[in-house]
């Protein structure tokens, strides 16, 4: 399980730094990229994003065992 965590990281920190390197280029126009989509890719990932937590509480409150009824 630690060697999964440790990939894991590594390929979020190698794509973080992929990723920064992108945007800078970007931001100074070394990337012939359409200027729109520093706003649509943003938003895209936003909803994306909520879309896969809703998904997420309702598979854990669809899936959660039932709690036994206390007797009182």
């Amino acid at each position: 399980m630690v060697r999964l965590t440790r990939i894991i990281g590594l390929l979020i920190t190698v794509g973080s730094i992929c990723f920064a390197a992108f945007y800078v280029l970007w931001f100074f126009g070394y990337l012939p990229i359409n200027p729109d989509l520093a706003i649509r890719i943003p938003v895209l990932l936003v909803v994306l994003a909520l879309c896969f937590i809703a998904a997420w509480v309702g598979y854990v409150m669809s899936t959660a065992p039932t709690r036994p009824e206390s007797q009182a």
